[in-house]
Parts: structure tokens; sequence; C-alpha cells
């Protein structure tokens, strides 16, 4: 007899090699995924920094609310932590201090996407 085609056990061992690299390739994927919502969130955490210092060069002082800065954003969603979509509560003390928090993270270093401030970034 010339039967054509594959035996169960060559298809079961594909489907096995196929589950094997998918089980690598997934958590790596996630891996890859949250450390671009990182450094998205990052460069709007600058991009909002650079906005407030352009704004304090005009105004001497730094500002609370958004719409003043946005004639110093250049466009795009740099409002909101790519991670939760929340929105940045950034905060000035006095004239001469503003802080830019991330919203995501409980502060750890292994959750936190850091903290931008006049005087620089701590991530």
């Amino acid at each position: 007899m010339n039967k054509k085609g594959f035996t169960l056990i060559e298809l079961m061992i594909v489907v096995v090699i196929i589950g094997i690299l998918a089980a690598i390739a997934i958590p790596r994927f996630t891996s890859i995924k949250d450390e671009a919502n990182k450094s998205s969130c990052r460069a709007n955490m600058h991009q909002i920094a650079t906005a407030e210092n352009m704004y304090y060069a005009v105004a001497n002082t730094y500002t609370n609310a958004s719409g003043d800065l946005d004639d110093y954003i250049g466009g795009g969603n740099v409002w909101v932590c790519p991670r939760t979509s929340a929105a940045y509560a950034f905060t000035v003390t006095g004239t001469d201090q503003f802080t830019v928090p991330c919203p995501f993270g409980s502060g750890t270093a292994a959750t936190d996407h850091g903290t931008v401030t006049d005087t620089g970034a701590s991530w």
C-alpha cells in the first residue's frame, strides 16, 4: 500500500514543538511590552518636565495646570501613562520646584516607572 500523509506520532511531535516555542516566546513578549511601556512613560514624563521648564523660562514660575503647558507639548498623548492610562498628577512646590511621578507602581524599583523633578530624573 502506498499511503500518503503524516502519522499521528509525527503530528503530536510537531504540536509539542510548537507548544514549547510558544511557552518560550509569550513570556518574552510580555517582558518586552512592559519595557516599551516603561520607556514610553519615562519619555512622557521628560516631555512634561521640558514643558514645565519652558513655561518657567517665560512665566518665572511652574504650573500645575496641564492646559498651561499645551503650547509647549508637541502633540500626542503625553498626559497619561501608557501602562495604566492614568493621568500624571504632577505637583508644584512653591514657584521653583515640580515633580512628575508615574501613576503606575507602588514606588518600588521593580514596578515604578520613576519620577521626574526640576533637578532631574530618578528611576
